[in-house]
């Protein structure tokens, strides 16, 4: 078996995708980024650089899932840490939510999530050194949002994932974790801002802004960071709960 430790990378080609790739990189880790969208996928892996594994993935089919999480272990021998966060997002009052897209989100947000962390439970029980799972969820999943009804439920889904998740798997002595973001500069939040700009204008935003305790968005690397802090083994001792990294905005 290698010695170095592999990490698995869902929504690696986004954002917090890329700098989470980065820091693992840096500390030594094998870093594998999963995607659906191959062509970001090989930025993604350029930007973090040589020896980084790619897969296209859609992680609405469970059958793709598990052939692909079968593989990677099979061909790097080994799998210690799962970063869960791939994930969609749509800004919609709850009347205009349709059935199209109430699956859309739960399918990539939670169905995806909960196969993900199925499919790396088995290879790394196969291996038997432990692991961890350390969840993106969001801080919409702590508190009510008049327009973000079926993206909180998915992330409340998450956060309660990692507790029972946890549970199941601490036998083996694997570690699931939770990180909940709010406002993290990334494309998908500027994807957030433009359509609160076309519902509730300017003062829309400014008033979202108004909320963050830290006056600013989050930078990718900071959520990184944290994730790859809980991967870590100064993180040994934490398992089940679910962090914010929220600027304020929630406080648990």
């Amino acid at each position: 078996m290698s010695e170095q430790k592999v990490v698995v990378v869902t929504g690696g080609a986004g954002g917090i995708g890329i700098e989470t790739g980065k820091i693992f990189r840096r500390d030594g880790w094998k870093v594998v980024l999963v995607d659906i969208n191959a062509a970001a996928l090989d930025s993604a892996a350029a930007q973090i650089g040589e020896g980084t594994e790619t897969a296209v993935l859609d992680i609405r089919s469970v059958a793709q899932i598990r052939e692909v999480f079968a593989a990677l272990a099979a061909k790097l021998g080994r799998l210690d840490c799962l970063v869960n966060n791939a994930g969609v997002f749509r800004l919609e009052p709850i009347w205009d939510v349709t059935e199209e897209t109430y699956d859309w989100l739960m399918d990539i947000n939670l169905k995806g999530a909960f196969f993900c962390i199925q499919a790396a439970a088995v290879e790394m029980k196969k291996f038997g050194n432990g692991g961890v799972v350390v969840n993106v969820a969001s801080a919409a999943g702590r508190s009510g949002r008049p327009t973000q009804t079926i993206y909180g439920l998915s992330k409340a889904g998450m956060i309660h994932l990692t507790k029972s998740a946890a549970i199941s798997l601490g036998e083996e002595g694997i570690r699931v974790c939770c990180v909940c973001p709010a406002a993290v500069d990334t494309g998908m939040m500027q994807k957030n801002f433009a359509e609160r700009r076309q519902t509730g204008g300017d003062k829309d935003v400014e008033a979202f802004m108004a909320k963050l305790l830290v006056k600013r968005l989050s930078r990718p690397d900071e959520i990184a960071e944290l994730i790859a802090y809980l991967a870590s083994e100064k993180a040994a001792y934490i398992t089940g709960g679910s962090i914010d990294i929220s600027g304020g905005l929630d406080m648990h």
